[in-house]
């Protein structure tokens, strides 16, 4: 049994039918858990969106069927192939150096980006599998990649898994199967996430300050093993962050014996992936970034750091349980407005009102409305960095970041009173 129709859910049913097995897909009936025909199956895959708290686990509880997640069918697949298989996940950067291994190493980058694993198995003519895992997947999953790389940790997530450590677990999960022939690539994770963390994997640290035994940032150059790879200054994206996401994929890479040119050449090609500090273009005088994609406090300081000038902040959407203290504590000063939006707004103004009494803070219903008063302010730059999910008004945080460029250049070409456009 697949149970959940999304784009997951589709790609398992395909996988199971094209290795010979039978699958049959299911879904809630207008939100409700409905299973009439009585029968029992051999396991069923939830699909990553469905939180634990459903109906169907307790039902294959009940009935002693395995859960597994649509990941692990890719991962049989690709083993059955004799393909390698890196693993990605972290709270933050993961798609980017998910993207940056693929190029770096030539292999094809699937999973959390939209591509599922399974269909890359079976489809794709690369000998290597460069796969993001979020937390929902590695919930339900036992996967064995033969790099895993933890981009970093931090609170994500919490509404969905319960605690901040079971969400820590569930980023572990990646690395509970590693043998001693394999590499756990570990970028900023804090101590306390590695509490549980038991493996026999060759552990290779990432730091932009200094890893000696690792990967490292040291007199311009990254490094590898005291050894230098190629200047910093080669790294097309901008950004301490991602500095660190391509310690990681440097790390994978030489783990791989991948030489030091095509490291250089792949590292000067990278582009951002979309709705990440993703640069909209000028209207009404001022500068608008997609950060879209940027759904914690983690990811939305980050992009603050990415701008330049005077800032007007947009956040909220819907709270993952988030803390909004951790993004109001210790504010760029530049912010100097705040527009609220969505199931969050309130939450984020009463964050506000208590770290930071004298910051402008606007409320409004949507992203149309904020759009609206962002364009109001007297800031030089504005900053879609939602920090929350995009679930209360939106499909996905994609969706929403169209819906912001379609607004921002509804702005740009405003007929002005002499007929002009700006």
């Amino acid at each position: 049994m697949i149970y959940g129709k999304g784009i997951s859910g589709k790609a398992a049913v395909r996988a199971v039918r094209a290795c010979g097995g039978k699958a049959k897909l299911r879904a809630d009936a207008d939100g409700t858990f409905v299973l009439k025909d009585g029968k029992l199956y051999d396991a069923c895959v939830v699909s990553p969106g469905i939180k634990p708290s459903h109906a169907v686990y307790g039902y294959c509880k009940a009935n002693n069927i395995p859960v597994i997640g649509e990941v692990d069918i890719g991962f049989a697949i690709a083993k059955e192939r004799g393909l390698t298989v890196i693993g990605v996940t972290g709270t933050n950067g993961k798609t980017t150096t998910t993207q940056l291994i693929a190029d770096l190493v030539g292999g094809a980058a699937c999973g959390n980006i939209g591509y599922p694993i399974s269909t890359a198995a079976l489809k794709t003519d690369k000998s290597v599998l460069v796969c993001e895992l979020s937390s929902f997947q590695l919930y339900n999953a036992s996967v064995h990649p033969h790099i895993a790389i933890i981009t970093n940790v931090a609170s994500d997530h919490v509404d969905w898994h319960g605690s901040i450590e079971e969400y820590f677990n569930c980023k572990l999960r990646i690395a509970e199967n590693l043998t001693a022939d394999d590499f756990l690539i570990l970028g900023d994770v804090p101590v306390k996430a590695l509490d549980r963390l038991n493996t026999d994997a060759r552990i290779i640290n990432c730091s932009a300050c200094d890893a000696p035994d690792g990967a490292c940032v040291r007199d311009g150059f990254f490094c590898f093993s005291g050894e230098r790879v190629c200047p910093t200054d080669y790294l097309r994206l901008q950004g301490e962050h991602n500095i660190k996401n391509a310690l990681c994929a440097i790390a994978a890479a030489k783990c791989m014996g991948v030489d030091n040119r095509k490291i250089l050449s792949a590292l000067s090609s990278a582009t951002p992936a979309p709705h990440r500090v993703e640069f909209v273009g000028k209207a009404l005088g001022k500068y608008w970034i997609d950060d879209s994609k940027g759904t914690n406090v983690a990811a939305c300081k980050a992009a603050i750091e990415q701008t330049h000038g005077s800032l007007c902040l947009i956040v909220g959407g819907r709270s993952k349980a988030t803390d909004f203290s951790e993004l109001f504590d210790g504010l760029d000063k530049r912010v100097a407005e705040v527009i609220a939006m969505g199931e969050a707004a309130q939450d984020v103004r009463d964050s506000a009102v208590k770290l930071m009494p004298e910051l402008k803070i606007t409320l409004v219903n949507g992203l149309s409305d904020a759009v609206r008063a962002a364009a109001r302010s007297n800031a030089e730059t504005v900053l879609l960095s939602p920090a929350c999910a995009s679930f209360d008004e939106f499909k996905n945080y994609a969706k929403r970041g169209e819906k912001f460029k379609a607004e921002v250049k509804a702005l740009a070409f405003k007929p002005t009173g002499k007929g002009a456009r700006e």
